[in-house]
């Protein structure tokens, strides 16, 4: 009897796991690295004013939040992480590389963009920050192909009417494609700035910078820049003990094969 019951009861656990299933396995940040976003996306900009993606994009690097305005807790620390690090570059937005911020959720306005970016300016104090830090929202269609072109997969969850998402950002080329990708809360700052600098084809930046870009180099499984010295140090140490070792055997060879020829007064007078 009891087994019996466990089949009556097995497929309607199922059914019922089947009809809510969790949120949270479709969310995904998904490395698209050098694919092209389609910079004719029509937009709305924090002010009302209709834009395209594009308008954003032509001589500096971009970095490239996806978010909601009115979210209570990720997005917002996602931002705030950014702005800690950005505040500790010398790089400054308008300047040096651009910061767009597009609501993945169609039913907020310009007037929750305005409030977001002044909020973000205060935080981000920097002269003429105003031209480089822009919050659009946008129709259903232009977020879903844009939120695909970078792997960006969020889901809204009536349950709890919020978006349920991953939390890193985007640094994208001047001409619109994915170079970099970062993910979490906080972010390196020196990572950061190396990301911009690389993905604005070396057009900001010190010779520090290329030089250290020289030595490292970005690991797209962890989103992070990867010393490259301590590998070189090793490879040169395992080089120079195998030279060493030849030069030893070498000459081992060498004394060996002219032993012989050195005989002994004693012998040369017989």
């Amino acid at each position: 009897m009891l087994a019996a019951l466990m089949l009556l009861l097995t497929p309607h656990a199922v059914l019922a796991q089947g009809e809510h299933p969790d949120p949270q396995d479709a969310v995904a940040f998904e490395q698209r690295l050098d694919t092209q976003v389609p910079l004719d996306l029509p937009f709305v900009d924090e002010q009302g004013q209709s834009v395209r993606l594009g308008d954003y994009f032509s001589q500096h690097a971009v970095v490239l939040q996806l978010s909601y305005y009115e979210c209570p807790m990720l997005c917002s620390l996602v931002r705030a992480g950014m702005l800690d690090a950005l505040n500790q570059l010398s790089l400054n937005a308008g300047a040096d590389f651009q910061f767009v911020n597009v609501s993945i959720d169609p039913q907020e306005t310009p007037m929750m963009a305005a409030n977001a970016r002044a909020a973000t300016l205060a935080r981000y104090n920097r002269p003429g920050a105003e031209t480089g830090m822009h919050f659009l929202t946008g129709t259903q269609d232009s977020i879903d192909r844009l939120a695909d072109a970078v792997g960006f997969h969020y889901v809204y969850d009536e349950t709890i009417d919020q978006y349920a998402h991953a939390a890193g950002i985007v640094v994208l080329t001047p001409a619109g494609k994915i170079a970099r990708y970062f993910f979490g809360v906080n972010f390196n700052p020196s990572d950061l700035r190396l990301g911009i600098v690389e993905s604005s084809d070396n057009r900001v930046g010190s010779l520090t910078d290329q030089l250290l870009l020289l030595c490292y180099h970005y690991d797209p499984q962890t989103g992070t820049y990867t010393g490259l010295v301590m590998t070189i140090v090793r490879t040169a140490g395992i080089l120079t003990m195998l030279g060493i070792i030849a030069m030893i055997v070498i000459l081992s060879r060498s004394a060996h094969t002219k032993r012989p020829r050195d005989l002994p007064l004693s012998d040369s007078l017989h």
